[in-house]
C-alpha cells in the first residue's frame, strides 16, 4: 500500500482514509504512526466510498428557513 504517507495525510489534515477492502491484508505494512493517527475505512463497493465520504444532508436552520 505504497501510497499511504502519514506525513502527507497529517499535512492535509486528514483523519481518515478510504481504501479498497482487498488491501486490508496489507494493513500491517502501513507504518505504525499512520495506523495510530488515521482511521481506515475499507470499501467493498463504490457505495461504501460515497457513504463514508459524503456528509449526511443537514436540516436547514430556522434562520435560513425564514
Amino acid at each position: 500500500m505504497g501510497g499511504i504517507n502519514e506525513k502527507a495525510a497529517a499535512r492535509a489534515g486528514l483523519a481518515a482514509v478510504i481504501l479498497p477492502a482487498r488491501n486490508r491484508k496489507d494493513y500491517e505494512e502501513i507504518p505504525e504512526a499512520a495506523r495510530n493517527a488515521l482511521r481506515f475505512l475499507w470499501a467493498e463497493r463504490v457505495e461504501d466510498v460515497m457513504e463514508a465520504a459524503l456528509e449526511p444532508a443537514r436540516e436547514p436552520s430556522p434562520a435560513a428557513a425564514a
